[in-house]
């Protein structure tokens, strides 16, 4: 059995939401609205809120001092095509 993780955030800045356009996945064959994130990196396993950071510097460019109360929300869990997949979301706010 796989194990996938992945790790999501979503920014806010006062009143509104930094959400990315996704044109699909290996999940979904539509275009949709969803937070910064991706996959966990081998030496990311044990430190998923790395990750995010990671990717919201990838994805956005925004460095991680740039990001205030970031927190873990939730960790989800599903079993699918057989693989367990784990996503850990994370909320934070920015100026930008």
């Amino acid at each position: 059995m796989e194990i996938r993780q992945m790790a999501t955030a979503f920014l806010s800045n006062g009143n509104d939401m930094l959400m990315m356009k996704k044109a699909g996945s290996r999940l979904f064959d539509f275009e949709f609205w969803g937070g910064i994130g991706g996959h966990l990196e081998h030496g990311e396993l044990n430190s998923p809120m790395t990750a995010s950071y990671r990717e919201i510097e990838e994805e956005t460019g925004f460095k991680q001092a740039e990001i205030e109360n970031f927190r873990l929300r939730y960790v989800l869990m599903q079993y699918s095509d057989g693989e367990v997949r784990q996503q850990f979301v994370y909320f934070g706010e920015t100026t930008h």
